[in-house]
């Protein structure tokens, strides 16, 4: 009995701490038109956007209901002021190059195969 008290008064110290791991790795996102990561395309909408990893490379996945893409991305982690999507225009297409949050800045690189 002492054994399973002092294990689910371990795992309810911990839940805060694993909450704001998995909050730290994720925000939300809305594109205003179509855009490119990559040869993904990715419709305009509202993002929840989840990234894998501290390592500069990560995994990004971009999910609107139950549609999810997984692209491979730079991460630089560390506080930003504001909260901005990067674009660039390359042969009439608009790709997303970076994402910047709070506490990190995803990078994508467009001359990459992603989402294949």
């Amino acid at each position: 009995m002492t054994k399973r008290v002092l294990a689910f008064t371990f795992i309810l110290a911990f839940l805060p701490f694993a909450a704001n791991a998995a909050s730290q790795h994720s925000a939300h996102v809305v594109l205003e038109s179509n855009v490119r990561v990559g040869t993904t395309e990715l419709p305009k909408g509202t993002y929840k956007v989840v990234w894998t990893g501290t390592d500069p490379n990560v995994q990004v996945t971009f999910i609107n209901g139950n549609w999810t893409k997984t692209v491979p991305a730079h991460i630089v982690e560390g506080r930003n002021d504001i909260e901005a999507e990067m674009t660039d225009v390359k042969d009439n297409k608009t790709f997303l190059t970076g994402l910047e949050f709070h506490n990190a800045t995803l990078q994508f690189g467009y001359d990459t195969h992603a989402g294949e």
